[in-house]
C-alpha cells in the first residue's frame, strides 16, 4: 500500500522591530537644541573661536585708540581698568549668547504658524528609517539621510542637514527595552556618526 505524503508548508514570518515614540517638546528642549546647534555643539568649536577672536581684536582697537588718544601718564591704570572689563565681558559672552538665542526661540513660538513645534510629536524608528511626523507635516527619512547624531544629557538630536535635527528628549525613553532598541539602531545605522556628550 501506498500511503501518499502530505505536502510540507513552510510558513517564515518576520516582525519589523519597531520603536515609536510620542511626546510634547518643552520649550527648555527646544531652547537646549537651538543653542548646542547654533553655539555649543563640538563643531562650532572654531565658531567660537573665531568669535572670541574678532571680539578681542575690536575691543583691544577700541581701548589701544582711547589710551593712545588720552596720553595720559596712568597708562598702566588704564589697561587695569580696560583688562578687568574684558575679562568681565569675555566671562559673559556665553550668557548673552543664551539670552540672544532664547529671544529668537521664544520669536519663533510667538508666530501662529510655529505652534505645531511644541504639539505632540510621534517618532517611529525601524530597520527601513525613520518617520518623523506632527500635526502640521510628516517626513520620513532614511537612516542614510541622518548625516550626523548628536547626544545631551537631554535629548538625541538626528541632524538631517547643518541645522534641522529630529529631536528626541531622553525622558521619552520609557523601558530598559526601548533604551535597548534604541541603541542596536544607531549602533548599527549610525555607528560613527556621533558626537561626545556636551552639558
Amino acid at each position: 500500500m501506498v500511503t501518499k505524503e502530505k505536502p510540507l508548508h513552510f510558513i517564515t514570518s518576520f516582525q519589523l522591530a519597531m520603536l515609536n515614540l510620542k511626546y510634547h517638546l518643552t520649550e527648555e528642549e527646544y531652547f537646549d537644541y537651538n543653542y548646542y546647534t547654533a553655539w555649543a555643539a563640538p563643531d562650532k568649536k572654531n565658531y567660537r573661536v573665531w568669535y572670541y577672536l574678532r571680539v578681542f581684536i575690536l575691543y583691544a582697537a577700541v581701548a589701544g585708540l582711547y589710551i593712545f588718544s588720552r596720553r595720559s601718564e596712568q597708562i598702566f591704570i588704564d589697561l587695569i581698568i580696560f583688562g578687568v572689563i574684558a575679562t568681565v565681558y569675555f566671562l559673559m559672552v556665553p550668557y548673552l549668547i543664551k539670552r540672544s538665542i532664547l529671544r529668537r526661540v521664544r520669536n519663533i513660538l510667538s508666530k501662529p504658524e510655529n505652534q505645531h513645534v511644541l504639539e505632540e510629536a510621534e517618532v517611529v524608528l525601524t530597520d527601513t528609517g525613520i518617520i518623523d511626523k506632527d500635526n502640521a507635516s510628516e517626513s520620513k527619512y532614511s537612516w542614510e539621510a541622518i548625516v550626523k547624531k548628536a547626544e545631551t544629557p537631554a535629548c538625541y538630536y538626528l541632524y538631517t542637514n547643518s541645522y534641522h535635527a529630529i529631536v528626541i528628549p531622553r525622558r521619552v525613553i520609557a523601558t530598559p527595552q526601548d533604551k535597548q532598541e534604541l541603541e542596536r539602531l544607531f549602533n548599527q545605522y549610525l555607528p560613527l556618526s556621533s558626537e561626545f556628550p556636551t552639558k
